[in-house]
C-alpha cells in the first residue's frame, strides 16, 4: 500500500465522522462566538495596559512636579544685608 492509500483510508467517513459534521452550522455559530470573545477579552487587556501605563505616566508627572517645586524652594533664597547690621539675613 502507498502513502496516499493509508491517507485516504485513514480520512474514510465513518458514523462517528458524519455525525460530527450534522451539526455543522451550531459548531460554527460556537466558533464565531468564540472567536468574538477572545477579540474582545484581547481589546479589553490592551486596553487595561494602556490606562495603567497612563497612570503610571500621570503620577511620574506629579511626582517630578513637586520635586521640581520642593527644589525651587530650597535653591531661591535670598540674602538681605541690612546698613546696621554686621551679619546677613536669610529669607
Amino acid at each position: 500500500m502507498g502513502r496516499n492509500e493509508i491517507r485516504l483510508r485513514r480520512n474514510m467517513m465513518s458514523t462517528g465522522r458524519i455525525a460530527r459534521h450534522r451539526n455543522y452550522s451550531e459548531l460554527m455559530r460556537q466558533h464565531d462566538r468564540d472567536t468574538r470573545l477572545k477579540r474582545i477579552l484581547r481589546v479589553f487587556t490592551y486596553f487595561l495596559i494602556v490606562l495603567f501605563l497612563l497612570i503610571i505616566l500621570i503620577i511620574v508627572i506629579r511626582w517630578e512636579a513637586k520635586q521640581t517645586e520642593k527644589s525651587e524652594k530650597k535653591s531661591t533664597s535670598e540674602v538681605f544685608r541690612s546698613p546696621r547690621s554686621d551679619f546677613h539675613t536669610v529669607r
